[in-house]
């Protein structure tokens, strides 16, 4: 079997009706898991106007995020083949509302940090939780990409209210947007199936030693180095640009809404270019949009630089997660990527955060264009190991059928 023609989901065909309910609670509960990390510029600003934290400290809390999505994903490779999805998805919003409401009256360093590194593990619980119902369907290539589609669309909007929640409601009311989605995803969980598909019934896992998925999951982690040590800094880097708060905004959230041609395209192609054009589109893309933001920066190149980066971090990101499913054909890699997504998106803010100053961002373009072409190369190994290996499959299936 190809890589292409594995990536759709294994198993009868479900109920249409059923499967597009579960897919968009799936894609639902995604946004709500990670809305914070979707916000994360605007809320770095927030923390920088309204509690005055420094850019060392705002990197800090970026990466703690990351680490408790990290951790919780990892942990999520464990249980969430044998826990039932909607008690695991109640709890997980349940902390997650917790965290947010208790983050809006301690506002001190250590307790912030520390409550948003919290938040961080329940996120990254739910988001697992909702990779691995999208996983299951008859095509999570295109669950994948609907859940994207979602997560940009809350994006748009919640970017460009933000400047006004910032200017009269300072954090708190990112926090409390936050705590009030936890509300519409309680909504979504009478729609996800109790269990996912049954162990026993999963091909066997390869395990993390085997060689293709350990460079999937590498380009997982190098790739949102990129990430997130550019998601963490493009708005400080447009202010220290002399750029206003709500140029910046406007930029971003205009940035979001054209990054949906990422989303369109991934679900027009689907696999017929294969997995590895895509990645190495977006990676040369991204390389582009930071390269933009160099010199003496002006809005036109800030909202070009948006436009393509979100593009490019769109498309690749659903074709990352088909790659995943393709190596590993267990059904638990998929929940396992977040963990190196997120640790690689703690591991890109905290090298940043070394390197940056209030006027000086060159070392987040130098990181984020090595990382996200190294990336490039590890799903390539990664992919040629699984048809290497495919093929040697079918040869030993031929053998054995001859004799």
């Amino acid at each position: 079997m190809t890589p292409e023609a594995e990536a759709a989901g294994p198993g009868p065909a479900p109920d249409p009706k059923q499967e597009a309910r579960i897919v968009a609670a799936g894609a639902t509960l995604s946004v709500v898991a990670i809305a914070t990390f979707l916000l994360l510029p605007q809320l770095i600003e927030a923390t920088v106007e309204d509690l005055h934290y420094t850019e060392a400290q705002v990197g800090i809390l970026s990466a703690l995020i990351m680490a408790g999505l990290t951790v919780a994903s990892v942990a999520s490779s464990l249980w969430v083949r044998r826990a039932s999805w909607r008690t695991a998805a109640s709890l997980a919003l349940l902390g997650l509302l917790g965290v947010n409401v208790a983050s809006m009256f301690w506002h001190g360093l250590v307790p912030f940090l520390v409550l948003q590194g919290i938040g961080g593990l329940f996120g990254g619980s739910l988001y697992s939780l909702s990779l691995t119902v999208l996983s299951d369907g008859r095509r999570p290539d295109r669950g994948f990409a609907y859940a994207i589609g979602a997560q940009t669309i809350y994006q748009i909007f919640a970017l460009v209210a933000g400047p006004f929640m910032i200017e009269h409601g300072g954090v708190n009311a990112m926090l409390g947007l936050f705590a009030g989605l936890c509300v519409l995803g309680a909504l979504c969980v009478a729609f996800l199936p109790a269990h996912g598909r049954s162990s026993r019934t999963l091909a066997p896992a390869a395990g993390l030693l085997h060689a293709p998925v350990v460079y999937a999951l590498a380009g997982c982690f190098l790739f949102y180095v990129n990430i997130n040590a550019y998601w963490t800094y493009i708005e400080r880097i447009g202010t220290a640009a002399g750029l206003g708060l709500s140029a910046i905004s406007n930029s971003l959230a205009f940035g979001t809404a054209a990054s949906m041609g990422g989303v369109f395209l991934a679900t027009w192609l689907g696999v017929r270019r294969g997995l590895l054009m895509p990645i190495a589109a977006s990676a040369v893309t991204i390389v582009v949009a930071a390269l933009l933001l160099t010199g003496s920066l002006h809005l036109t190149a800030y909202v070009v630089s948006a436009v393509i980066y979100g593009n490019a971090w769109n498309l690749s990101m659903t074709y990352q997660y088909s790659t995943i499913n393709v190596v590993d054909r267990s059904g638990r890699g998929v929940a396992l990527a977040p963990a190196f997504h997120t640790a690689g998106g703690a591991a890109g803010a905290a090298l940043a955060a070394l390197f940056v100053s209030e006027h000086d961002h060159g070392g987040v373009i130098w990181i984020v264009c090595v990382s996200v072409l190294a990336s490039v190369a590890c799903f390539m190994i990664a992919l040629r190991l699984r048809a290497r290996a495919a093929v040697a499959e079918a040869s030993a299936a031929r053998a054995a059928a001859a004799s």
